[in-house]
């Protein structure tokens, strides 16, 4: 799934990567795998996070759920270093985390969305009406 990942080197000055576009790599919780994260949103006092996930492939579940099938986007290999094949956002499960799961040493920094992909990331999660309307504010509020 992944290629060419660089390990944050921002020592202190980690958490300033904790921001919109960043992407990481690592472990989840009740995943066997390693998972690409998307920050997506952090809240003014940098204390939540809301994240995407990014998946190589969409589950066939999925495949047969319109609704479902609409939450997931293409990212393509070509355009970011960090994955070796095409793979898909998907934004039917935002995940809200702390902050502070960011700074984990487990977790690898991979590089940052481009901005229009940014920009889709979040456009989707908030149209999408998985999360509430203070959720999409605490996230939100300057896009």
């Amino acid at each position: 799934m992944a290629r060419g990942n660089t390990l944050s080197a921002f020592g202190n000055l980690r958490d300033l990567s904790v921001t919109p576009g960043a992407v990481f790599l690592g472990p989840w919780a009740n995943i066997d795998h390693e998972k690409f994260l998307i920050v997506a949103g952090v809240d003014k006092d940098r204390v939540l996070v809301c994240s995407v996930m990014i998946n190589s492939h969409i589950n066939q579940y999925i495949l047969k759920r319109r609704k479902l099938l609409a939450l997931q986007v293409e990212l393509r290999e070509t355009d970011y270093d960090f994955l070796s094949h095409d793979s898909y956002v998907n934004f039917a499960q935002p995940i809200k985390a702390n902050f502070s799961h960011f700074l984990n040493d487990e977790l690898k920094y991979c590089g940052f969305l481009k901005n229009d992909d940014l920009k889709l990331v979040q456009h989707n999660i908030i149209v999408s009406g998985v999360l509430s309307t203070e959720e999409i504010s605490l996230f939100f509020s300057t896009c």
